[in-house]
């Protein structure tokens, strides 16, 4: 029995693997052996496959470009920018290549777009004393490096993108002065100190080199590695020749096997990005509330405009600190809402900035600013084992669980959709319930079963970085008419994500969108087909404004604010009408 057992071993070895000598950087079959298992990851889990196929141009199977690049690059680097521009041509905020390093290069000034032009919109002055660099808050950079500063802002967003262009752009502009490796692979090349020209408001230019402040290790190779090789690469089959890599051939193999079957961060210097107070400053005669104490989840208060008593609340983000303690700041948001809705004419919701987080938590909240039945959102979703034994495991709640018999029905119906697109090639569920037993849910009522929502004109501000759940959040407002959206577009990123480890060669990770999520209704935005989805669309606003501009940088949003607050007054006069 051992000699036989021994046998079988000393075969298996010499039938698969033998090892090469290690070299200073990864082989290029080890590269195309590791971005075979990243094509993979997303092969079986992406579900936004056929959208960005028609949305945005890209083939996620269509490899062999990626493939010659790969063969291409000169070192590990090159690699993993090569890996995170792939990933990025996806356009999708929660799908991304994540190199393992934790080397950050930091100017220290942060840099945002306004009026079109990459404005300096805060200076650490600890670092950059103005008697070394007098430059000033609103001045633009015009170059950087010697090169056109936009120039090197579109090369920074080859790998990051943010769901659409505005966003990915100033994404971008933000990472230009903080280089962050995990991101930005080629960073940890970076010199001593970085040059820019900045010009001022009265045309005059002047020229300031600043050193970068380097932290964290720097990653500049993934390698030695011994190269491991099977057998089978050294007996090419006949349409498969010698200097073509095993794993080339079987990348394109995939892609063709795919294609007959298919069915279908935090920018950390972004102010106000997750921030609990607002970008802007309110008005002189706001009264705040919530937001003084480390415990406040909202920052809140009232002002008079107009003669009307206006509430402002702002959620900073719906990423609860701990989910077990959930009903807390679900305790003082029902609390705070109870006393605006005693006490003011019209509400403003702030969602500006907003990085999103625990979609459900905002469909919870939402259940405050409405007297009525309302429609969260669905999922569909790109079924793997993982969805599966979810969905089997909630469909075997019972009445005895303290379920009403309709939502026994509804979880195990979601649990067969689950079950039936796994079985399908690339399979997407229709669109599901995860927050709920159904996609319609009930406002929230009292002990007397009346609805303690608010119930007046409500206003909800929205930009670029209204992010993820944020989308959500405004989509169920905007779709149930619970309130009038005002501001910019919101990011567009529409769909529940996961994180997985991704090549073990580069020992990176991949962020990979698992789910679409859908609205009420179908919408129609520019440049997109009319759908019920959220990716790349966002959510667009009834009443159109734009904060990026100098004016509101100087004056920290004082036209934006008196916008917004002459909107709820309108609102509020309609009403009364």
């Amino acid at each position: 029995m051992y000699q036989r057992l021994s046998h079988l071993v000393r075969a298996s070895v010499l039938m698969f693997v033998t090892c090469w000598p290690a070299a200073a950087q990864l082989t290029v079959e080890q590269k195309l052996a590791d971005f075979q298992a990243v094509v993979a990851l997303y092969a079986k889990q992406y579900a936004p496959y056929e959208w960005k196929l028609e949305t945005e141009k890209f083939d996620l199977y269509n490899v062999a470009p990626w493939v010659d690049r790969i063969r291409k690059t000169t070192d590990d680097l090159e690699y993993l920018q090569t890996l995170s521009e792939y990933v990025a041509g996806l356009n999708d905020i929660h799908s991304s290549y994540v190199a393992k390093s934790t080397f950050v290069a930091d100017l220290h000034i942060y840099t945002d777009i306004y009026d079109g032009k990459v404005l300096i919109e805060q200076i650490d002055r600890a670092h950059l004393p103005v008697s070394r660099f007098p430059f000033e808050v609103g001045d633009e950079v015009v170059l950087f490096d010697g090169r056109p500063v936009m120039e090197v802002v579109r090369e920074t967003a080859r790998g990051v993108k943010f769901a659409n262009e505005r966003s990915t752009m100033r994404y971008a502009t933000d990472l230009l002065v903080y280089r962050d490796q995990s991101q930005l692979p080629l960073a940890s090349r970076l010199g001593d100190s970085a040059t820019i020209v900045v010009r001022k408001v009265d045309g005059s230019e002047s020229s300031h080199t600043i050193r970068w402040d380097k932290s964290g290790y720097p990653v500049t190779k993934l390698g030695p590695v011994p190269n491991v090789r099977f057998a089978a690469a050294v007996r090419p089959r006949s349409d498969e020749t010698e200097d073509q890599p095993l794993e080339m051939n079987a990348a394109r193999r995939l892609r063709a096997r795919l294609q007959q079957n298919v069915v279908p961060g935090a920018a950390r210097h972004l102010t106000g990005f997750g921030a609990r107070a607002p970008v802007f400053r309110l008005p002189t005669n706001f009264v705040q509330r919530l937001g003084r104490n480390r415990a406040d989840y909202f920052y809140s208060g009232t002002y008079v405009a107009d003669g009307k008593r206006i509430g402002y609340i702002r959620i900073s983000d719906f990423q609860p600190v701990d989910f077990s303690l959930l009903f807390l700041p679900l305790r003082q948001w029902a609390t705070e809402i109870a006393y605006l809705k005693a006490n003011t004419d019209g509400l403003v919701v702030d969602v500006m900035r907003n990085p999103g987080g625990f979609g459900c938590y905002g469909a919870d909240l939402m259940g405050y600013l409405t007297t009525k039945r309302y429609f969260t959102f669905g999922n569909e979703i790109r079924s793997t084992l993982d969805w599966v034994q979810s969905f089997y495991e909630t469909a075997q709640l019972t009445v005895d669980d303290g379920l009403e018999p309709w939502e026994v029905i509804m979880l195990q119906n979601a649990y067969k959709d689950v079950l039936t697109a796994y079985g399908e090639n690339r399979g997407r569920t229709g669109p599901v319930a995860i927050c709920a037993a159904s996609l319609d849910v009930d406002p929230v009522v009292d002990r007397l079963f009346q609805p303690v929502g608010y119930d007046k004109p409500v206003l909800m501000l929205v930009d670029e970085f209204t992010t993820s759940a944020g989308d959500i959040f405004a989509s169920m407002a905007q779709d149930n008419g619970i309130a009038t959206l005002y501001g910019y577009r919101t990011a567009g990123a529409g769909g529940a994500t996961t994180e997985n480890l991704a090549g073990f060669y580069s020992e990176g990770s991949a962020r990979t969108t698992i789910s679409l999520l859908t609205r009420a209704k179908a919408y129609t935005a520019p440049g997109y087909p009319t759908s019920i989805y959220m990716e790349n669309i966002g959510i667009h606003p009834e009443l159109s404004a734009d904060y990026m501009t100098r004016e509101n940088l100087i004056n920290r949003g004082a036209a934006y604010v008196e916008g917004f607050s002459k909107a709820i007054v309108d609102l509020i006069d309609q009403r009364g009408q």
